[in-house]
C-alpha cells in the first residue's frame, strides 16, 4: 500500500487507563517524537518529566463544557487523516498549516466497567467517549501512515518495534493495530447500543436470558427480520423462543426449498426439530409432524410454510404450544388463536425475507463468525452394491435437510406415507454417532414404527467405524445417507454390502454444535 516504514515524529497521547504510559513516554522522549496531549494524560506525563505539547497550543483552541470538548478539532483530525503520498493533500496540508501526526495513543472511558454501577441517564451517558474513538478511528483509517495503540498490552510490542526498526513503525504493525482498533471501536458500540437499549426502550429488554438469573436481550441489525418483529398476540418473546423461532424458520426454509408446491410443518423443541413434515394439506403436514414425536412437540414452536387456515388454528388450539409462526394467518384463524391469551402468534413472510447475514458466536473475549450452511448436498454418489431407488432420492433428500438441522452428532430417520414424507426419529447432541443412531431408532419405535424397510437414515457427518452400519443393519434399515470421508469409508461399505444395504455419499457435512 504505502512505504513499509514510518518515522514516529508526533503522537497524540491521550488515555483513562494510564498504566505502563511512563515506559512508552520516556521510549518516545527519546527517539526525539513530539507528544501532544491533554486533560489528565497531559497533567501525568508532565508530572513524570516527559515533555508535552498541550493539545491547545495546536487547536487554537481551549478545553470546554468540563472537559468534553478538547480533542475533537480540525488540526487534529486532518494531522491523522491526510494522505502523505497524495500530492494534494500534501498542498492542502501545507496551506492550511497542518502538521502530521504518526501515532496515536487512547484507550476509552471505562464504559463497559462504569455502565452497571450508574443509575442516571445523564450519568450514563457521560460515560461515552467521543473524543477517543474519533481520533483511533483516524488514525486507523489511515494506517497507511499512522499506528493506532488502543490498548496497555500493545505497549511492549510498539517499543519492541520502535527499537528494531530506529524509531520506525512497518505496515504489519500498523495493519495489525488498525483491525484491533476496529475491533475496539464496534465492540464499545455495540455495548452502548445494549445498555442504552435496556434502558430507554423496553422491547429490547427480554424478562431474562436462557435461564432466570441471566439477563437477555435482543438487538434488531435489519428492519422486518425476526429481532424486530411484533407478535400479533400474546405474551413477550423470552430469549429462548427468539433462538427456537430462528431455528423454525431455517428449517421451514429449506423445506420450501425442497418442495415449493407442498405444505411444510416444523415443530422445534430446544432448536432442536422434533417433528418435521411436508404434505399436500398443511392439517395433514402437522399431525405427521406432530405424531413424529409427540412427547416432545408438548411446548414447542412451531412454524408452517404456507398460510395457516381455521382447521390448522382448531386442531392447535387443543394442545399446547408456545409459539406459531406462518407468512399469513386466515382471519378465521386468528380469531380461533384469541382465545389462547397466551399464546405467542407471529406473521412473518420469512420465506421471502432472507438475511444475508454472517452467523456469530460468542466465544470467551471475542467471537468466531462462519457463512450459514445454507447448502444441501453437493453429489449423490452410490458407493454399494445395492442400488438407491430414483423413487426414495426426494425422501433422502428430506432425510438430509433433517440431519443438517439438529445438533451434531445427528442421525434422523425420514419415510414417506400417502404422498408426503415424515421425520420419524431423530438423535442429537451426542459425543458420539452410534447413542444417536440408537435414539433415534428407539425414538421411532415409542411411536409405533416397526417396519423400517423402506426408511432413509440420514447422518450429519461420516460412520467412523463400521459399529455404525452393524446397529443400523440389525434394526432392518436398508438405505443411508452421509456425507463420505473417513479413513474407515471402505470398511463401512464392505459392511454395508455384507448387510444389503444402499449407501450414498453426498460429499457434504452438516454439523451443527
Amino acid at each position: 500500500m504505502g512505504v513499509d516504514l514510518v518515522k514516529i515524529e508526533r503522537a497524540l497521547i491521550s488515555v483513562s487507563d494510564k498504566s505502563r504510559l511512563d515506559l512508552l513516554a520516556r521510549k518516545l522522549q527519546s527517539l526525539g517524537v513530539e507528544i501532544i496531549s491533554t486533560g489528565g494524560t497531559e497533567k501525568y506525563l508532565k508530572s513524570i518529566g516527559v515533555k508535552v505539547t498541550s493539545i491547545a497550543e495546536i487547536t487554537n483552541n481551549p478545553e470546554a463544557f468540563a472537559g468534553r470538548m478538547k480533542s475533537l478539532s480540525f488540526q487534529i483530525s486532518s494531522g491523522l487523516l491526510f494522505q502523505r503520498d497524495k500530492n494534494d493533500d500534501v498542498e492542502d496540508a501545507k496551506k492550511l498549516g497542518v502538521k502530521k501526526i504518526d501515532l496515536v495513543i487512547c484507550n476509552f472511558y471505562p464504559f463497559d466497567k462504569q455502565c452497571n454501577f450508574v443509575d442516571e441517564l445523564d450519568q450514563l451517558v457521560g460515560l461515552i467517549d467521543v473524543g477517543g474513538p474519533t481520533m483511533i478511528r483516524s488514525g486507523a483509517k489511515n494506517f497507511k501512515w499512522v499506528a493506532a495503540v488502543t490498548n496497555v498490552g500493545q505497549y511492549e510490542e510498539l517499543i519492541n518495534e520502535l527499537d528494531e526498526h530506529c524509531g520506525n513503525t512497518s505496515e504489519k504493525l500498523r495493519t495489525k493495530f488498525a483491525l484491533e482498533a476496529f475491533r475496539l471501536l464496534g465492540s464499545y458500540d455495540s455495548l452502548i447500543h445494549f445498555e442504552l437499549s435496556n434502558r430507554l426502550d423496553n422491547k429490547l429488554a427480554l424478562r431474562y436470558g436462557e435461564n432466570p438469573h441471566q439477563r437477555g436481550f435482543v438487538v434488531a441489525h435489519e428492519k422486518g427480520m425476526l429481532a424486530s418483529i411484533v407478535p400479533l398476540q400474546g405474551k413477550q418473546l423470552s430469549y429462548n423462543n427468539y433462538l427456537d423461532i430462528d431455528a423454525a424458520i431455517n428449517v421451514a426454509r429449506d423445506l420450501n426449498k425442497l418442495n415449493i408446491e407442498k405444505r411444510g410443518v416444523v415443530i422445534i423443541k430446544h432448536q432442536n426439530p422434533c417433528g418435521v413434515a411436508l404434505s399436500d394439506i398443511s392439517l395433514k403436514a402437522l399431525k405427521l409432524a406432530w405424531s413424529g414425536d409427540s412427547v416432545s412437540s408438548f411446548g414447542s414452536v412451531v412454524a408452517f410454510t404456507k398460510e395457516v387456515e381455521a382447521d390448522v388454528a382448531t386442531w392447535l388450539n387443543e394442545r399446547f404450544v408456545e409459539v406459531v409462526i406462518a407468512p399469513k394467518f386466515t382471519k378465521s384463524a386468528l380469531e380461533i388463536f384469541s382465545v389462547k391469551k397466551n399464546l405467542r402468534v407471529i406473521e412473518y413472510d420469512f420465506i421471502n425475507v432472507v438475511s444475508n447475514s454472517l452467523e456469530l458466536r460468542s466465544i470467551d473475549g471475542g467471537v468466531v463468525i462462519q457463512d450459514k450452511d445454507i447448502v444441501l448436498e453437493n453429489s449423490f454418489r452410490l458407493v454399494t452394491k445395492k442400488q438407491f431407488p430414483l423413487n426414495l432420492y426426494e425422501l433422502a433428500r428430506f432425510a438430509i435437510l433433517t440431519a443438517k438441522h439438529l445438533k451434531s452428532n445427528a442421525i434422523s430417520l425420514v419415510r414417506e406415507i400417502d404422498n408426503s414424507v415424515q421425520l420419524i426419529g431423530s438423535g442429537m447432541g451426542n459425543p458420539n454417532r452410534v447413542v444417536s443412531i440408537d435414539q433415534a431408532i428407539a425414538k421411532a419405535k415409542e411411536s409405533g414404527f416397526v417396519d423400517f424397510s423402506q426408511v432413509v437414515l440420514a447422518s450429519d457427518a461420516f460412520f467412523p467405524f463400521t459399529d455404525n452400519v452393524e446397529l443400523i443393519g440389525r434394526n432392518g434399515i436398508s438405505y443411508i445417507v452421509q456425507p463420505g470421508g473417513s479413513l474407515k469409508d471402505q470398511d463401512v461399505i464392505f459392511e454395508c454390502d455384507k448387510k444389503g444395504i444402499a449407501m450414498v455419499f453426498t460429499d457434504t457435512r452438516h454439523f451443527k454444535h
